[in-house]
């Protein structure tokens, strides 16, 4: 009867202090719920409100610079690049990419029972948001739609009007008195991830795991928001970017090199017409210039006198066509113009006509028989082939 005794009060003790420890704990680490962390706004223990600062993943397609990750959380670019390690606010950043975005925190009441502790973000609602996919992709797990909905209790979270404000709660906590004498000046908010533990936390940010573990417990899962306490923020390894060039660079540059191709392009057109132009006009000259049959000698007079002048364009035309029959007959042949003539005739006078119209001329001593004939001249010449005399005959 004495054992039993004895074991019942033994039993009741022990259940006893494992009460008194599970009470102790929770009061010290009080377990997160959907709706946030709870917090105590009393100022003789606690140090809200409080910067701190969130750690953040870059990712695609949205937020792959630091201007879009700023919009997101209502900071500059500068407040995120210095933390971060990042040497300028316009480098672009790559998926996955770690970064330290700084935050203000606060107690705040919900209602008259409960308080939570989170940094006031405000987002503008776009068509097709809801409060647990901005909560789980855009603002990366740091909040819960549950929390959404109770800091934003006049919103319906299933009919979302485009363009209302709504405040997200994004986790935070501020180090307690006891901490801050302890030199934690931060209480980094991070998300474990699938590959996550709380060692490798730890060592992620150069910590001990007990740390982690007084601050947030060990019963922590993936995807809850843990604060890491830290004395001062680990320096990030950031991956080496090159900066892309900007989209207007690559606009001018192509409109440089189109510019330069139509130009070309026009330049080698008009080069080819202004060649095309000067061939034709150097065979059409040709053409003008060219005197059909004879020797040498009467070539060189016939181009000398058509140079000078001497010999008109209608009297040119007619003269090659006469020189085409002659050719036919006559084995050779001089050309004279017709100022030549008129002054070998006197001016075709009647005293140089010997009959009908054949006149006598002189031309540089040498006597002529000038006949002036019609232009179908080829039987005439024939009969003019066989006569004998003691001068020769100019067909005009």
């Amino acid at each position: 009867m004495r054992t039993k005794t004895h074991y019942d009060s033994s039993l009741l003790l022990f259940l006893f202090f494992f009460f008194i420890f599970f009470v102790f704990h929770s009061k010290a680490q009080p377990l997160p719920t959907t709706d946030g962390y709870t917090c105590s706004a009393n100022q003789t223990t606690n140090s809200f409100p409080c910067q701190t600062y969130v750690f953040y993943r870059a990712m695609a397609p949205d937020f792959l610079d630091l201007a879009s990750i700023g919009d997101l959380f209502s900071v500059s670019r500068l407040m995120i690049s210095e933390p971060s390690n990042i040497s300028s606010p316009s480098s672009p950043l790559v998926p996955n990419q770690s970064l330290f975005v700084p935050i203000t925190c606060s107690c705040n009441s919900l209602n008259t029972s409960e308080t939570i502790s989170y940094a006031n973000i405000s987002y503008t609602i776009t068509p097709g948001d809801t409060f647990y996919d901005i909560s789980t992709k855009k603002f990366q797990n740091l909040t819960t739609y549950q929390s959404v909905e109770v800091v934003n209790p006049e919103l319906v979270a299933t009919n979302l009007t485009v363009g209302v404000n709504v405040i997200f709660p994004i986790f935070c906590k501020c180090p307690n008195q006891t901490q801050l004498q302890n030199r934690v000046n931060y209480l980094v908010s991070y998300v474990l991830q699938p590959s996550d533990n709380i060692s490798t936390v730890a060592s992620r940010f150069g910590v001990e795991t007990s740390s982690i573990i007084d601050v947030n417990g060990n019963n922590s899962q993936t995807w809850d928001t843990i604060f890491v306490p830290v004395a001062q923020l680990p320096e990030l390894a950031q991956p080496t970017v090159v900066p892309s060039s900007p989209p207007g660079n690559n606009d001018d540059r192509e409109g440089v090199v189109t510019g330069l191709a139509i130009g070309l392009g026009i330049t080698g057109v008009l080069l080819l017409l202004v060649s095309g132009f000067w061939v034709y006009r150097e065979n059409s000259m040709k053409k003008k210039g060219m005197v059909i049959g004879g020797g040498d000698v009467e070539k060189q007079r016939f181009q000398m006198n058509s140079k000078e002048g001497k010999v008109g364009k209608d009297s040119m035309g007619k003269e090659v066509s006469l020189i085409a029959n002659v050719s036919e007959c006559l084995d050779k042949y001089r050309v004279f113009g017709i100022d030549e003539l008129q002054e070998a005739t006197d001016g075709f006078s009647d005293g140089c006509l010997i009959q009908g119209s054949v006149y006598k001329g002189s031309i540089d001593g040498e006597v002529f028989a000038i006949k002036k004939m019609s232009w179908s001249a080829y039987e005439q010449l024939k009969i003019l082939q066989k006569v004998k005399c003691s001068f020769s005959f100019i067909l005009l």
